[in-house]
């Protein structure tokens, strides 16, 4: 088995190369072991070295060091190869993928990492680019969208990042009206606040938007919520943020919940998606499950 680290030095506020690496390198010095770590130099940087090591063709155990855009990338990189596993060691904003599967310590123990199986998860497509957390289109894309200038901020973190972000959003326009199809038969139309599709489950800091979805079934979760007035927005969104919102009365009249293989979105204006943490102005997206696509390493 060989073992390769793409490492993001810009990811979280400290470069992991010095701050987390040295002691990897310590662990497979120590136990005899021997690894490739590459250093990512530009956007979609870590899916090309993914690529590159996974069309060797022989066992690897791909390991992104760095948040939910490095995984997502790393994990675009190594769809389709049986013989590729992929890993992260968590020191992004957010950590939300793994939020799905326990918590960030047992991904930070090399140990464990290299002794946990692995697990076909899905992916999420949108053109070109692939995804494999959580899409939307939306308030939290905006607060996205926003939240990337507050995370430059020294000792401001994802979470805080993230609660500043929504502040100035919604001092700004909220909603955005959009034509909905999902699967070719459900189709839906109006102001909305949020359209989102996970395979995973958290995002945003800790946000719990698709609390139901899994992400190996095959399908994505699709929640639409329509703009609410004003003066509610405050008391809903720590509902939304704790994932009791497709059960919770307060959202009974403006929230959609379905799953499905595919959602077709057109904003009549335009609008944010966030794809994985990574913000685009559109006017119109897809989002379509591509199953089992990538075996993800899970410690216990």
């Amino acid at each position: 088995m060989r073992y390769v680290f793409i490492l993001n030095p810009t990811a979280g506020k400290k470069n992991a190369y010095y701050s987390i690496f040295p002691s990897i390198q310590k662990y497979f010095d120590a136990n005899g072991l021997e690894c490739v770590c590459h250093i990512t130099k530009k956007p979609m940087h870590a899916l090309e070295l993914a690529n590159m090591e996974g069309s060797k063709g022989d066992p690897v155990r791909i390991y992104a060091i760095g948040g939910d855009g490095t995984l997502s990338e790393t994990a675009a990189g190594a769809m389709g190869k049986n013989h590729v596993e992929i890993g992260i060691i968590p020191c992004g904003s957010g950590n939300d993928y793994i939020r799905t599967f326990g918590k960030v310590e047992s991904f930070l123990s090399i140990e464990s990492q290299l002794s946990a199986p692995s697990h076909s998860v899905d992916m999420i497509r949108s053109g070109e680019q692939y995804s494999i957390n959580l899409c939307s289109i939306g308030l939290d894309a905006k607060v996205g969208y926003n939240m990337s200038h507050f995370k430059k901020i020294p000792f401001v973190s994802g979470s805080m990042a993230y609660n500043f972000a929504m502040i100035k959003t919604l001092f700004g326009k909220i909603g955005d009206q959009l034509e909905i199809t999902i699967d070719d038969d459900k189709k839906y139309e109006g102001n909305y606040v949020f359209a989102l599709a996970g395979s995973g489950k958290y995002y945003g800091g800790g946000f719990c938007g698709a609390p139901q979805a899994i992400p190996d079934d095959g399908l994505l979760d699709f929640i639409l919520i329509k703009k609410p007035p004003l003066r509610q927005i405050p008391a809903l969104i720590p509902i939304y943020k704790s994932g009791g919102h497709i059960d919770s009365k307060r959202f009974k009249d403006i929230l959609t919940f379905c799953r499905g293989k595919k959602m077709e979105v057109k904003a009549l204006r335009p609008a944010i998606a966030n794809l994985d943490g990574e913000c685009h102005i559109i006017d119109k997206i897809d989002f379509e499950v591509v199953p089992n696509c990538v075996r993800f390493i899970v410690p216990a």
